[in-house]
């Protein structure tokens, strides 16, 4: 990656930061989700984590410096079960968009693939919660 890249660290982190939350979010469906949806779950917040170090990586890539998430601390409150998957699935839709978008926005082509993949996983995890 080139130094056009460094243009876009600020959106990186805040993707990394984002990816973060989300696995969090995750991690308390699964104390209330039924015995047939914890393994999905399971999965979406290991590719959760998956995302969040490999943006973590690119950071390293671009800057040398290794940066820490910035983790929300707050209690998280899923609410009700049906509710709480309409909201992962609107969240991971817009994540895809997001990565996609911020892939046509940025000069550096190499930033540019990566996050087109990032998007599509996000389209693929949003398809997963429909299932």
């Amino acid at each position: 990656m080139g130094s056009a890249a460094r243009d876009d660290l600020a959106v990186l982190e805040g993707f990394r930061d984002q990816e973060a939350a989300d696995r969090r979010y995750y991690q308390a469906m699964l104390r209330l989700a039924p015995a047939a949806a914890r393994p999905a779950l399971r999965e979406l917040m290991a590719r959760k984590q998956a995302h969040s170090r490999y943006l973590g990586a690119l950071l390293y890539l671009i800057t040398g410096q290794s940066r820490p998430e910035t983790l929300d601390c707050q209690r998280i409150y899923v609410g009700n079960w049906c509710t709480a998957l309409r909201q992962r699935y609107h969240e991971e839709a817009c994540a895809g968009f997001n990565y996609l978008r911020a892939a046509d926005g940025t000069t550096d082509p190499c930033l540019s693939r990566l996050l087109t993949e990032l998007g599509e996983d996000e389209y693929r995890r949003a398809d997963q919660l429909l299932a």
